[in-house]
Order: C-alpha cells, then structure tokens, then sequence
C-alpha cells in the first residue's frame, strides 16, 4: 500500500495541498468555535453491518468537526469518528455539507 498513510497518521504536506487544491479549505467558516487544523487520517463508522469509510479530519473545533471522505465515497449522516480502534472521537452527525466535505457536531466526545 505505497504511499497511504495508515488511520490516525498525519498526512504529507503533498497531501494536504492535493485536499487545498480541490477547495475543501475554501468554504466560509461559521463555527463560533475557532477551528484547528488536522489533516488527520479516520475513519467514520456507521455502525451495524456497513462498512467503515476512510476519510480526513480536514480541522477540529470544540464540538464538531469537518471531514471529507477519501476515494469518492460519501459520509453517512451519522456515525462514529475513529482514529484507530483505541481512540474514538465520538458520535457525529452531519449538519452541513460541501463537496466531498462535511461538517459535523461531536455529540459524545471519546478519548482523542
């Protein structure tokens, strides 16, 4: 799996321009809470028998989060934000999207 960044790990500064690039950074930001960058590999759990979606922590702010899917797959309205098996975010759900881009509010924050 050459040049994939294992769940959890930042990602290279290639990366992160490849994500700027397609304008994920460049919607207006609302949050009152101020937003922290990430670049973060995840994974979004909508639990039962669906299958987990890898997707980037573009930023964190207190409470929420905005998030994209990697290879075109889109986000469910809910699920569990995972960095790896160990550490979990919390449960989110989507309350706006843009593009391949979400944004979603933490509503049981985990152990990060």
């Amino acid at each position: 799996m050459r040049g994939r960044n294992p769940v959890g790990e930042k990602l290279s500064e290639a990366q992160v321009r490849r994500f700027s690039d397609r304008a994920l950074l460049r919607d207006r930001d609302r949050r009152r809470a101020r937003r922290r960058p990430a670049y973060v590999r995840a994974w979004a759990d909508p639990g039962g028998i669906a299958p987990v979606v890898d997707c980037v922590i573009l930023d964190i702010a207190e409470g929420g989060v905005r998030v994209t899917a990697l290879h075109g797959t889109v986000l469910p309205d809910a699920f569990r934000l995972q960095l790896d098996s160990a550490r979990r975010l919390g449960d989110a759900e989507v309350v706006w999207r843009n593009g391949a881009a979400v944004g979603a509010r933490l509503a049981a924050p985990g152990r990060a």
